[in-house]
């Protein structure tokens, strides 16, 4: 039986728990590599700052930094264009499904 590797690749980073699976892995690996020997280079590299500035604007920040402000960025434009999908094409596209969020619930 012959195994189509791109086949399983595709599937693999199509489906949805690809996100999370890598998230744990990336996760587990850099508390395996910050509590090893290369530990305290490990942290020195998250905190060496990187100097960007250009005319008057400052931007000497560290790795950490850069690495976060811009994942947070990524983060909040999916989360942003997820929305706008769901507006459009999704559950938020009838209005009464799009109001519930809004509207608070009594039990009578």
């Amino acid at each position: 039986m012959k195994i189509n590797h791109s086949r399983i690749f595709s599937e693999f980073f199509e489906s949805e728990k690809t996100g999370g699976l890598i998230l744990i892995v990336c996760t587990a690996l850099s508390i395996l590599i910050a509590n090893s020997s290369v530990g305290e280079q490990y942290l020195h590299f998250w905190h060496h700052h990187r100097d960007l500035s250009f005319l008057a604007i400052d931007l000497n920040y560290g790795v950490e930094h850069w690495v976060n402000d811009g994942l947070m960025a990524v983060f909040f434009l999916l989360i942003g264009l997820e929305i706008e999908r769901e507006l459009y094409n999704g559950e938020l596209s009838d209005f009464r499904n799009a109001l519930l969020p809004y509207l608070p619930l009594w039990e009578e």
